[in-house]
């Protein structure tokens, strides 16, 4: 399953590359420039408190609308359709409310589940490993998407887990990509070359997005043959017509 999974990622995430690179740029790019600004000539060099918080509220707030238009990339891909820049800004942006209200819900849970617990944070983590995904194309939000993550994730524990490993380690290569380079290179600690090298980042964590779509994918074909629905259900999404608002072709 993990090997299919990032193949299928990693298909969509080449093929699709432009596409997805100018979603994120889109985005990203003011997000960076503003980030790394702020770094630079606001906060303390020391205040990583404040940096980071500042990071989570862009990403949380703005962030999302680029996260959406990667998925719509990939669902639209499997659609047997091919994903425009504008199509999946338009999903993105129609997306927003269903995304926030669902990183919001899952950030509280997992807070609750990391206060208790170690253990139970990371069970929770791993079971609601899909909500963006569903969020998007299924346009459920919230303890809807939550329960539908659940759903999915039954009986797939470790493969998730497992799966929620290797996108750890990308998101830390793609880290030590902006921050090693700076530390051995003085001449590069600038707020537009940091903003640029956090550009590249946000392009690379894209796959990562793609790898939970994929997921989100094969669990549900799972689901539907489970119920003699076929490994994959039939696109019902007319030619033409926006991908993800449609009623989408994997919700039972």
């Amino acid at each position: 399953m993990i090997t299919a999974v990032l193949k299928h990622a990693w298909d969509l995430y080449r093929t699709h590359f432009g596409t997805v690179a100018a979603v994120v740029m889109v985005i990203w790019l003011p997000l960076e420039l503003l980030s790394s600004y702020m770094d630079y000539f606001v906060f303390d060099s020391d205040d990583f408190r404040r940096s980071f918080k500042f990071a989570q509220f862009l990403d949380n707030f703005f962030g999302i609308i680029a996260t959406a238009g990667v998925i719509s990339i990939g669902y639209t891909s499997w659609l047997g359709r091919r994903p425009s820049v504008r199509e999946a800004l338009d999903v993105g942006v129609r997306s927003w409310g269903r995304m926030w209200w669902t990183r919001f819900l899952t950030a509280l849970t997992l807070v609750f589940g990391f206060l208790l617990l170690i253990f139970p944070g990371i069970y929770l983590l791993v079971r609601l490993a899909l909500v963006e995904p569903i969020a998007v194309c299924e346009r459920v939000s919230g303890s809807a998407a939550m329960r539908r993550s659940f759903e999915l994730t039954r009986g797939h524990f470790w493969q998730v887990f497992l799966l929620g490993l290797v996108f750890l380690g990308l998101i830390l290569a793609a880290i030590a990509l902006v921050v090693v380079p700076v530390m051995f290179i003085p001449a590069l600690d600038h707020w537009l070359i940091d903003a640029a090298m956090s550009l590249v980042t946000d392009v690379i964590a894209a796959f990562a997005t793609l790898c939970a779509l994929s997921a989100y994918v094969w669990f549900a074909g799972q689901k539907n043959m489970a119920e003699g629905a076929g490994p994959m259900s039939s696109p019902s999404t007319p030619p033409g017509s926006s991908a993800v608002t449609e009623e989408p072709p994997l919700v039972n």
